[in-house]
Parts: C-alpha cells; structure tokens; sequence
C-alpha cells in the first residue's frame, strides 16, 4: 500500500513495557505467555496525512509463543495490535476487532510490528475506530535469521490465531471493552491467502471463534492455479513471487529438489543472497533476477526465472512440485473445507493484474458459493495488482465492515468523503509516478 499511496514512515522511540500475562487461553494446547515489549506513535502515509487526513495510531507490539514451522517446535514470535489514539486512551468505544494478515514481505524490518503499515493506518481512521491485530510470523523479528513460511497455510494460520488470542488477552487485561464486537477478517495479495487460511482453521479447529466479515483481495488462493499460470504464460509481472514461494516450500517442507533443478541461473546460484538473506525486497528480488533491467523486471520472460523441468508439469519435478501445491492450496481439486455461513465474504481481483491472474480469485469465490456462503464479489480492471486494485480493496473493506458496526451510515458518508475520495484523487493525481512503482 506503501508504493501506491506513498507514505512515509516515522518511528518514534518507544516506551517498553514488561507486563505479561500467562493466562492459558481457551483450547490452546501450550502457553501462550504473552508479554508486551513495546509501545509507539505511528503517523502513516505521512506525505499526505498532514494535508488530507492526519491518520496517526497507536501499536502495541508483544511476544507470545507459537509452534514452528514442524507444527512441534514451540518458538517465540510477535506480533502488534494497532489502534487510533482515542480508542487507545479509552476515549471513545473500539467498535470492531480486524485481524490484519500482511501482504509479501522479503526484506529485513518490514514486518508490521517493524514497520509503519500505511493500509492499516487507513484502517485505524478517526471514524472506524476498530482495533486491528497481526501477526509477524516465523521467519521475522525474533527469529528473523530462520526461512519465512510464505504462502504454508497451516503453519501461518496457527501462528496468525495464536496472535490473535494473544492480543485478545492483552487488550482484556488493560481494561478495552471487547466482548461482543464485530471481527473481521482482512488481507489483500499474500495477506488475502493468510486471512483464507485462517478462516478455514478457525471453521474447522475453533467452534468458538469465527469471523462475522472477511474480506481477501488480490491473493494467490490456490498456488496450483498461481504455478500453472506461471508456467503457462510467457512472462510475469512478478518475477520474485514464485521464487518465495519455492524456496519457501522447500526450506519449511524440506523438499527434495536442488534449487537448480527449478530455477536457472544467475538465480539459482543466489538463492541464499537474493532471497534467504532478507537484504532485498521484492522490487529488488525482480530487479535481480531480471539482469538489473527495470523494463524487463516489470514483465519478465519466465525462462529467465524457471528451468525447462520446472516449466513442465508434466516433468518428474513439475509432478512434484504440482502435488505439493495442491495440497497447500485453499480451493480447487481436493479440498473438503466446509467454510463458515457464518461468515460474509468479499473476494476481489482486478481484472488488469500482472502479478497473477484474476481467475484465481474467482476460483475461491466460486469454491465458497458452491459451499453455500455468502459471498460478495468484485472483479473489474483498477489496473495491475499495486495501482487501483489494492485501493479498492482497501476501500470496498471498510465500508463492508460498516455494515457491522453501529452508526454505520454516518460513519460510511464520512469515510467516503474524507478518506476514500481524498485519497483516490491524490493517486490519480500521482497515477504516472505510481506506475513505476512496485510493492
């Protein structure tokens, strides 16, 4: 969200605070022992906050602890809760709880407990006044020296749900009036395959907790449909998001393949610099594995990226690699996920994406109609998948939680003039410079 609306960032020092909690909570089989490190001011999307909007909020960021990537391992990760600073001194009523599942990470201190997320500044509006969770996850922070798990639904839901009732037991303990509000569920790109995961591990491990309103936009719900357009196609607009996913994979599931077995070179020699260093983020991942050509980085060839077995899954590797992403993936041939009726959902992928095509998105909503949910969809062309399309997402979103939540038509009308209009003239207005902008 950062490249398309171009926010600033501003880290204030910050207090540290060492109460913790070690209250078990409701049906989880270990400890969470959750403890509060750090508290700050954040100001985002700085650059035109303090003309338009003046969207400051608050974090708490803590520790709690989780599993590992084996689902064994217990580790101690972080995560941070968001909220706007009249909700945070108790000024006025939080009316809504949203879980905020981060978009694709690659770099060092980019996880939202480190950075100043500007999307989520949106959402801690003086008007909605919700407050937001989430998770940084394996691989960041604490243990910021070990493989991400991207896009490994389990494993990311357990430790994103762990964050969630961390957070939950905090916010009781320093006295916030939670009970009963709405929740919602809320990601966009990877972010939107986290909220997935995380709606189909609560539907099927808590009969406690579901989630009145998710909305995922943009993501790569089945990685099966992400690899077949992937090999099927002759260039992407995304040259580093099959690569994580890869190295992903076999780094948490320990595959059996050598990484030049599936990506050629100079990529497959620079696994470990490129991509397992975290010293790059993925503008700069595609910018490397497309020769330091900006032309080509934006919509490169695909034989520069994957190895001719890779390309073909019909090969030993492909059938391997294929299998693999069925079963990770969270619609499409296999899955028995009975989701929620519960829950409202929104699906949105814009038509024009180049990072992945929009078919994806459909093939979840589909999933979830033939299921029986409530789903509401939206799959016009707002340009590729960081111009308009993850606006609108982000807009769409929180009128949708509107619906939710009390006062709600004043709070819409408000919302739509001061933020959404406001902010999607600004990025017209910015609409040459934001196209050579990558997220």
């Amino acid at each position: 969200m950062a490249a398309i609306i171009i926010g600033g960032f501003l880290l204030s020092a910050c207090s540290s605070d060492d109460n913790q909690s070690s209250d078990p909570v409701k049906d989880s089989a270990y400890q969470l022992n959750q403890k509060v490190t750090e508290r700050r001011e954040c100001h985002a999307l700085k650059m035109v906050a303090n003309d338009i909007l003046n969207l400051k909020f608050r974090q708490i960021i803590f520790e709690y602890t989780s599993l590992g990537p084996d689902m064994k391992t217990p580790v101690r990760l972080t995560g941070v809760i968001s909220m706007n600073p009249a909700v945070y001194n108790k000024e006025v009523k939080p009316r809504g709880l949203m879980l905020y599942n981060e978009f694709t990470c690659a770099k060092h201190g980019e996880r939202t407990s480190q950075n100043e997320i500007d999307d989520m500044g949106l959402y801690m509006n003086k008007y909605q006044n919700v407050i937001a969770v989430s998770a940084d996850l394996y691989g960041w922070t604490l243990t910021e020296d070990k493989p991400q798990a991207y896009c490994c639904p389990e494993i990311t839901a357990v430790e994103t749900v762990d964050a969630w009732d961390a957070a939950m037991q905090i916010l009781k303990d320093e006295g916030y009036a939670i009970d009963g509000l709405p929740t919602f569920n809320v990601g966009y790109s990877s972010g939107g395959f986290s909220a997935i995961a995380v709606q189909r591990y609560t539907d099927q491990n808590r009969s406690d907790d579901f989630w009145d309103f998710t909305s995922a936009g943009g993501a790569p719900f089945s990685i099966h449909s992400v690899y077949m357009s992937n090999i099927t196609s002759p260039t992407s607009g995304y040259a580093c998001s099959f690569p994580l996913v890869v190295v992903a994979y076999k780094e948490t599931y320990n595959m059996d393949f050598e990484y030049s077995d599936v990506f050629v070179e100079p990529l497959a020699s620079n696994i470990q610099k490129w991509i397992l260093s975290k010293d790059y983020g993925t503008w700069d991942i595609n910018k490397l594995i497309a020769g330091n050509d900006e032309k080509l980085a934006k919509d490169c060839p695909v034989n520069m990226i994957l190895t001719p077995a890779a390309l073909d899954a019909n090969s030993a590797l492909g059938k391997k690699l294929s299998k693999k992403f069925l079963e990770n993936s969270l619609c499409g041939e296999g899955q028995t996920w009975q989701p929620s009726k519960k829950t409202l959902y929104y699906i949105m992928h814009s038509a024009g994406d180049k990072y992945m095509d929009w078919h994806v998105g459909q093939e979840m909503a589909d999933y979830l109609k033939s299921h029986g949910c409530t789903v509401n969809t939206e799959f016009g062309d707002w340009g590729n998948h960081v111009d308009y399309g993850l606006f609108q997402h982000i807009g769409a979103t929180m009128l949708s939680m509107e619906g939710f939540m009390e006062n709600s038509e004043a709070v819409k009308e408000q919302i739509q003039k001061d933020i959404i209009d406001k902010i999607k003239g600004y990025i017209e207005d910015k609409v040459d410079e934001l196209s050579d902008i990558s997220l």
